[in-house]
């Protein structure tokens, strides 16, 4: 079967994300569209609001046909690390397109950037480590290095960033999958306003969340009807703020907790222990660490690191392959699964994977230990702290 990939975090599924799910059908002639989503944390480094199996529903009642995992350590990372995630799967998996929204919607374009980044030439490791050393957060210095050493007019945006990222690991790891684009329609991708349109951003629909009257329309029907279910039972939304006192409970009983956490370096554990006891929420606390250097989002990403005890290292996951697990799945992802079984191990039932498995998959105890600390702030909490394990893939008849 002739498989399209999409990579996603559908935080939530919006009219947006149907566009670009029907332009992928409609580009590639694709058996099948496989994505590989984001879990309970997501790139930026927040909580999904709502938890990774509402979504998983919420995509395949939309038309993705299998649903698989991005690991949480690839997941709330950065655009290099998470794109090298994504596409690892994809590569496993065997699909033949990679297919992703760009604010230039010209993939020739994004194919010359990457070619930069994925061979990284002298001129340019010159440029990159000169705007280091003059205190510039990583993804700034590469981009003022970038615009040294390329002619192409091209605006350093969020999914332009990603999109090139995907590139480059396709050209890294010698990939066959070919990488197609679709030129992002309505809003940008952090743009906070609904605006009067059917398109808006996830960051709009989140940040109205309370007043689900405002977003009924930038949504399809399903996605705003398990929305609805989550909220009304408990399981959501969930916002970053709510694990503050979590991360305050580790620094008063743990006093040197932050150090070997993921990416704490250069004395910035001292930042946070300087400021967090005189600090009223975690955004205060993060407007006082932050630096040049370090990042709104950056920061985030470490606080959410703490909280899962992740002391995951770049290198190494960039040298690791993600394992392969299912989420949900429709009839046409249920045969194009068994059309792979014999070239993919995947996992379906973590429950019996643990049990013939005990070491337990490194990146697979990050998953379980972020998915609890997501549930932590749910309704009824204890009855979803073993949901990783008792929850098997969602199973959606195609609508065929």
């Amino acid at each position: 079967m002739k498989a399209a990939g999409i990579i996603v975090e559908y935080n939530p599924f919006h009219n947006g994300h149907l566009y670009h799910l029907q332009k992928t059908k409609e580009i590639t002639g694709a058996d099948v569209v496989v994505a590989v989503m984001s879990g309970n944390f997501i790139q930026r480094g927040e909580p999904a609001i709502v938890n990774k199996w509402a979504r998983t529903k919420m995509a395949l009642l939309n038309g993705v046909d299998v649903v698989f995992e991005l690991p949480f350590a690839y997941a709330c990372n950065s655009a290099e690390v998470f794109a090298y995630g994504a596409i690892s799967i994809l590569n496993s998996l065997g699909v033949n397109w990679v297919v992703f929204g760009s604010e230039a919607g010209d993939i020739s374009l994004l194919k010359k950037i990457a070619m930069h980044l994925a061979f990284e030439e002298e001129e340019f490791r010159k440029y990159l480590k000169i705007y280091l050393k003059e205190g510039h957060s990583f993804p700034k210095a590469r981009e003022l290095a970038l615009k040294k050493v390329s002619s192409e007019d091209f605006e350093f945006l969020p999914n332009n960033i990603l999109g090139v990222e995907y590139i480059k690991w396709i050209l890294r790891t010698d990939s066959k999958i070919e990488p197609l684009t679709i030129k992002r329609v309505g809003s940008l991708y952090n743009d906070p306003n609904l605006g009067s349109g059917s398109f808006c951003s996830a960051t709009a629909i989140r940040q109205n969340i309370n007043n689900l009257e405002l977003i009924r329309d930038k949504m399809p029907p399903f996605s705003y009807q398990v929305l609805m279910e989550e909220i009304e039972s408990g399981r959501g939304p969930v916002s970053l703020n709510d694990f503050f006192e979590f991360f305050l409970y580790r620094a008063i009983v743990y006093k040197d907790f932050l150090k070997e956490q993921f990416d704490v370096k250069e004395g910035l554990e001292n930042r946070f222990y300087n400021h967090i006891f005189s600090s009223s929420s975690l955004e205060d606390l993060l407007s006082k660490v932050k630096t040049k250097r370090y990042t709104l989002t950056r920061l985030q990403r470490i606080f959410i690191h703490c909280l899962v005890d992740s002391k995951v290292n770049q290198k190494t996951l960039l040298s690791t392959k993600p394992y392969i697990r299912v989420l949900g799945f429709n009839s046409r992802g249920k045969r194009y699964l068994n059309s792979i079984k014999e070239k993919v191990k995947y996992i379906t039932k973590l429950d019996s994977y643990i049990m013939k498995n005990p070491e337990c998959n490194s990146l697979l105890e990050l998953e379980i230990r972020a998915s609890q600390i997501h549930a932590l702030k749910y309704k009824e909490f204890h009855k979803y702290l073993q949901l990783e394990f008792k929850q098997h893939p969602i199973y959606i008849p195609s609508r065929e």
